[in-house]
């Protein structure tokens, strides 16, 4: 019991380490503004509504897209860059 409680806070511990940020910016290839998802002050991935707020579509960028990103951490972000969209 006491080893799976350590490895649970060790969990608990990494998972603070995936750090994301979102920028809303306005790029010439797009006519709707876009938010810029970064993960551990890596830029991953855009959100984008070019096709309305409820068909938003994320675009990975293939080179930087980290191995290990906890799943927590990405929905989190990709949930924040939507949410600031629809604003």
């Amino acid at each position: 019991m006491g080893y799976l409680m350590a490895f649970e806070n060790y969990l608990n511990d990494k998972k603070m380490e995936n750090k994301f940020q979102i920028i809303i910016g306005s790029p010439i290839d797009y006519e709707e503004l876009v938010a810029y998802v970064w993960i551990n002050g890596e830029e991953i991935a855009i959100v984008q509504k070019e096709e309305g707020v409820n068909r938003m579509k994320v675009e990975f960028f293939k080179e930087k897209v980290q191995s290990d990103i906890y799943l927590d951490t990405l929905l989190a972000a990709l949930f924040e860059a939507k949410s600031q969209l629809m604003k």
